[in-house]
């Protein structure tokens, strides 16, 4: 209700609007009346011309209204789901680091941008069913007991026991349709795992034996679906029998009324288009609750959603700009399995990693001084867990990071952020313009003049310049495409626009086009001349420049040293370094016509 509430106005009027729309239904029933007693019976034109007017009026009323209703009651749907897009999107920027890891998850984004739309979806239909029908039925109900209540309860026992029979056959009809969806299920899992393990099939010839599973999962499914389709068959002749016994018990009744002078024949006739009028509201509000369950398993999700605890951030010291002093105190980090996945429902986040995604560190002890480069070596993700560290995505289970001789989780988290800059292979570009690639975040009110200093400073500006529209070219989704490196240089000038004292940087790139080679290389020399920098998966020159390379085994370090130092005392980092003396080969894969089963291929 918080999300409709700043709308009061706009859902009044569509009430309103629907109210006025159901009133109209029970006043064309009740023209029947006087349609047939005064103007047929007793050819009263001039009752006549005045009722048809009555009916085009209202027609016309009931358009007018229906037309308000639908607009003011979608367009608070349509507001309702652009306020929870909005409200999920910021919590989930809000979260902690441990939910992004491993893959992003599909069923995320498929809530944010089509769970708000159901959502708002179930809430119009539920609005406009219970606000039209309700008072629609009410009304109609109304005008039978005024006409004669004897009779307007007759017709209201034999319409439930339709009711009746029209939800016990939806019901079982609900029934079979989820064992259909079972069985179905089931036959997909037969056949994708037989498809994902035909070489096991195949070895142990298992072929028969899978088609065997597939025929009796087929014929569950014929089974099925020859019951549902007896169910609705039958369902129809059912109702269509019960409405005419009904309408004959009702019409006998009313005859009799009719003969005692009770009520008037059109009376009867009008009580009987009331009854009719009133089995279509009644089949609606009866069969809304299969529809709203399946939007409150939405809801469930989306709520699921934004109750979610956000990123805690208990510093309370803002620093300005850091010096880049950083300092690991005997720190580990131990993935606590209750942090794992977390399932929600059905159609809504889907499982979040947690951090048992990341690998275990185990008494880190390493001090980098303002300026220094350090590289991280090791086969494990240890190295990606201890970047994670620093700015705080991840807290250490034991010991201390310090920064400039603060405790980072002293310091409040934008100020910590703010002195940390990241460049990874992963560089990624957003659907926007180059300029605002590079100028992105807070960094987004910076000049032009800093922007193009900043391109050229991380050597994009030779490719930027190729540009159809320069620095304002459209990238990403619907836009220009970049090259791996020229990520990575806008990712460097994203950096150096920053100008931070501190720098992650993630050196796992793909293979850089040799003529670009000595453009990434001196853009790096760039963003790292001056800066406190902590490599990950360091490429062989970034190893030999510098200052300390650290070895990792296992989540604790084994050895520290200058890369030459190293290679002489270490047989481990020595063979390291010789896997990055290895070109990488390339094999061309031929797909050219060599006979038919390539063909069908």
């Amino acid at each position: 209700m918080r999300y409709v509430a700043p709308h009061w106005e706009v859902l009044m009027l569509a009430l309103g609007s629907l109210v006025v729309m159901s009133a109209t239904v029970p006043m064309l029933v009740a023209l029947i009346q006087p349609m047939l007693d005064s103007v047929i019976a007793e050819k009263n034109l001039e009752l006549m011309q005045m009722i048809l007017l009555a009916i085009v009026g209202l027609f016309a009323v009931r358009g007018v209204a229906g037309h308000i209703s639908a607009y003011a009651i979608n367009w608070i749907g349509s507001r309702m789901a652009m306020d929870l897009r909005v409200e999920m999107f910021d919590k989930l920027l809000m979260l902690p680091a441990c939910c992004y890891a491993g893959r992003p998850n599909a069923a995320v984004f498929s809530l944010i941008t089509s769970g708000a739309t159901r959502f708002a979806e179930a809430f119009t239909a539920v609005v406009t069913l219970l606000a039209r029908d309700t008072f629609t039925i009410v009304g109609l109900l109304g005008w039978m007991f005024y006409l004669d209540w004897t009779l307007a309860l007759v017709a209201l026992s034999m319409a439930s026991a339709i009711w009746l029979i029209m939800r016990l056959a939806g019901k079982r009809m609900q029934g079979i349709a989820r064992e259909v969806g079972h069985t179905t299920d089931s036959l997909s899992n037969v056949l994708e795992k037989s498809i994902e393990n035909y070489q096991v099939v195949k070895l142990y010839g298992a072929e028969g034996y899978e088609i065997e599973r597939m025929r009796k999962q087929a014929e569950r499914i014929h089974h099925a679906a020859t019951r549902r389709t007896a169910m609705a068959s039958l369902g129809v002749p059912l109702v269509q029998i019960s409405i005419a016994v009904v309408m004959g018990f009702i019409v006998y009744v009313a005859a009799q009324h009719a003969f005692a002078d009770k009520i008037t024949v059109g009376g009867v006739a009008s009580l009987a288009a009331g009854m009719v009028m009133l089995l279509e509201p009644v089949r609606r509000i009866a069969g809304m609750n299969e529809s709203l369950q399946h939007s409150l398993s939405t809801a469930d999700s989306v709520f699921s959603l934004l109750d979610h605890d956000i990123e805690s951030d208990k510093g309370t010291i803002a620093i300005e700009r850091a010096r880049g002093e950083l300092k690991f105190v005997h720190v580990s980090f131990c993935p606590d399995p209750q942090n794992g996945p977390d399932t929600t429902s059905e159609a809504g986040a889907g499982s979040r990693p947690g951090m048992g995604t990341y690998a275990p560190l185990r008494d880190i002890t390493l001090t980098l001084q303002p300026g220094e480069l350090v590289a991280l070596v090791d086969s494990s993700s240890a190295k990606s867990t201890l970047t994670n560290l620093v700015p705080r995505f991840l807290n250490p289970t034991r010991g201390q990071i310090l920064l400039d001789g603060h405790d980072l989780s002293s310091l409040t988290l934008g100020s910590l952020r703010a002195n940390i800059a990241l460049v990874s292979a992963g560089a990624t570009e957003f659907t926007d313009t180059i300029a605002a690639n590079i100028a992105f975040g807070a960094m987004s009110r910076a000049t032009e003049g800093n922007i193009t200093a900043a391109a050229q400073a991380a050597h994009a500006s030779e490719f930027i310049r190729r540009m159809p529209h320069g620095l304002q070219t459209m990238i990403g989704e619907q836009g220009q495409k970049l090259s791996g490196d020229q990520r990575l240089r806008i990712a460097i000038a994203r950096a150096l626009l920053k100008d931070p004292p501190i720098l992650l940087l993630d050196e796992k790139f793909d293979a850089v086009d040799p003529e670009s080679a000595h453009y990434v290389d001196a853009a790096l020399e760039a963003v790292t001349r001056g800066r406190t920098t902590l490599v990950i998966d360091p490429r062989l020159s970034t190893l030999r420049r510098a200052d300390s390379v650290v070895l990792l085994e296992e989540g604790h370090i084994v050895d520290t040293g200058r890369h030459a130092e190293l290679l002489v005392r270490n047989r481990t980092y020595a063979k390291f370094s010789q896997t990055l003396l290895k070109p990488e080969k390339v094999v061309a894969l031929d797909y050219r016509r060599t006979s038919p089963e390539a063909d069908q291929c």
